[in-house]
């Protein structure tokens, strides 16, 4: 229905304005004619009298109308704007006492001039016009309209403020988003150069695979990630590639053991939301101890919920921060806490020999299909 659609009641088109206020006020003449042409005017035919009650109410509603409009738009369009939205109680008081008394005394001479000019050409009792009682008219027939007048700005005031502030917490969400993405990436490729350093210095035959590796992983954070969401897929391959190159480190010092199992096609993920657990399973585990280390993932989809059970061996005797105090754990926990308010479950175990992320997490319908990340140099991704 036009008349119940959002531009029509909040657009500031000349041509939905002023059918805004066409409406409004055709609504109350016909209400008031309605209203008060039910009165008994003592006429003999019946159809003469429900054509000449109706008509006449109609008619006495239309000459009051300039009066009611004074005080609906006096109030919605200069006194609350100028004192009850600026907190000026006292002026905005003082402001509605002047316009009611003028409302009445304007009242008074429509019903003195006009209105009972009217009665008598028709030979109808005229309305008592003493001042007081065309006062007590005045006042009651306009602040019945001008309430509703004003009840209607101050919903539609309430509504574009929460529109606003709706608006405004997106774009502060947003802008967060951003930035705990943004140290995402250094902190992931502060680690990655860091094994690449170590691997140069050692004239390793495996330095070209970690180039072309990690060139494949930055191309799929600069071109890929920037989507509020991506396909698991090409996450799942993010990591299997980050794996490979961890292996690549660490050779034979490590044992890793990978899981997944369910339907992960069609399925979309927030960019970079599992990398921090994996990297802070080889940061606190793999790279504190001094003999094998060993990490095991196992992540299954069912329907539209994904879990994914990740545990790390770690060095008890090593005296350390917490691995749940890290960079990379905070800002992910953030950013759950951000997408995925009511819709993850994040548990994390800290025990005296292993460190365990347990994380539940509702999916969404994946975006259209870009390509997989490809494994450089024809070499399939590490699995189980």
């Amino acid at each position: 229905m036009p008349f119940l659609s959002t531009e029509f009641v909040f657009s500031k088109a000349p041509r939905y304005r002023l059918a805004r206020h066409a409406t409004f006020w055709g609504v109350w003449a016909l209400f008031f004619a309605v209203i008060y042409g039910t009165r008994p005017h003592y006429f003999d035919e019946k159809w003469f009298y429900v054509l000449t009650s109706y008509t006449l109410s109609f008619l006495e509603a239309v000459i009051y109308m300039p009066n009611h409009m004074l005080i609906s738009y006096g109030i919605i369009y200069v006194l609350m704007p100028r004192y009850l939205f600026k907190g000026k109680y006292l002026q905005l008081l003082l402001g509605l006492v002047l316009l009611v008394v003028l409302v009445q005394v304007s009242a008074h001479q429509l019903t003195v001039h006009l209105v009972v000019q009217i009665r008598h050409s028709l030979g109808l009792p005229a309305p008592m016009s003493s001042f007081y009682y065309s006062l007590m008219a005045g006042l009651r027939g306009g602040v019945t309209v001008a309430g509703f007048a004003a009840a209607i700005k101050l919903m539609k005031y309430w509504y574009q403020k929460q529109q606003d502030n709706q608006m405004l917490i997106q774009k502060n969400l947003e802008s967060e988003l951003k930035m705990l993405k943004a140290q995402v990436h250094p902190h992931f490729l502060f680690n990655t150069l860091n094994n690449l350093y170590a691997l140069t210095l050692e004239n390793s035959p495996k330095s070209p695979d970690v180039v072309l590796r990690l060139s494949a992983l930055l191309n799929y954070m600069l071109y890929e990630c920037n989507a509020q969401r991506v396909s698991l897929r090409q996450e799942l391959d993010l990591l299997q590639h980050y794996i490979a190159l961890e292996k690549i480190r660490y050779e034979d010092r490590i044992d890793i053991f990978v899981q997944v199992t369910g339907e992960v096609e069609g399925k979309a993920i927030a960019p970079l939301l599992l990398l921090p657990f994996l990297e802070n399973s080889f940061k606190h585990g793999t790279s504190e101890q001094l003999d094998q280390a060993w990490i095991g993932l196992d992540l299954s989809v069912t329907n539209e919920t994904m879990k994914m059970k990740l545990i790390n061996s770690k060095n008890p005797t090593k005296p350390s921060n917490p691995p749940s105090e890290g960079i990379g754990l905070q800002n992910v926990r953030k950013r759950l806490e951000l997408m995925y308010a009511d819709r993850h479950e994040l548990r994390l175990v800290d025990e005296e020999e292993t460190f365990m992320v347990i994380l539940t997490l509702q999916l969404e319908e994946s975006p259209p299909v870009a390509a997989a990340l490809a494994s450089p140099a024809n070499q399939q991704p590490v699995s189980a």
